[in-house]
């Protein structure tokens, strides 16, 4: 069987293959994801640059990462702070600690964690906090 690649027939199987590839690639913000409405399940990877995750995967507002210290040593202190450019159009899990995908704009920039101590990391939908989780790297 041979194949009938005339040039009018190849801008066709072109067109096609084009067309196909583009279904198939998604990306993780894209508009068949929705903004968070409901309560999510947070998780951290134990690193020094851990990944955030959260579940069901939806788009959140804000992110931040905090070190809980003892008030009488200073109280919490903020270690990173993002925020979505356009509300409803933040990030979508995974994400990782540092890194701002282009849809966030960087409030403050991320500081070095320490190994042991005790970070708390919230993630936002709107002004209303979605998500919670305690780790230390």
């Amino acid at each position: 069987m041979e194949l009938d690649l005339t040039p009018r027939r190849w801008h066709w199987v072109t067109l096609t293959v084009a067309v196909a590839a583009l279904l198939s690639c998604s990306d993780a913000n894209g508009p068949n994801l929705a903004s968070c409405t409901n309560p999510v399940t947070l998780t951290a990877t134990l690193a020094l640059q851990p990944r955030f995750a959260w579940s069901p995967n939806c788009l959140v507002d804000q992110i931040t990462v905090v070190e809980d210290i003892a008030p009488s040593a200073g109280g919490p202190q903020p270690r990173w702070i993002i925020r979505a450019r356009i509300a409803g159009q933040g990030v979508s899990a995974p994400l990782a600690y540092g890194y701002a995908p282009r849809t966030m704009q960087v409030l403050l920039n991320a500081t070095p964690l320490v190994a042991g101590h005790e970070y708390s990391v919230r993630v936002y939908a709107a002004t209303t906090e979605v998500g919670v989780a305690i780790f230390r790297p």
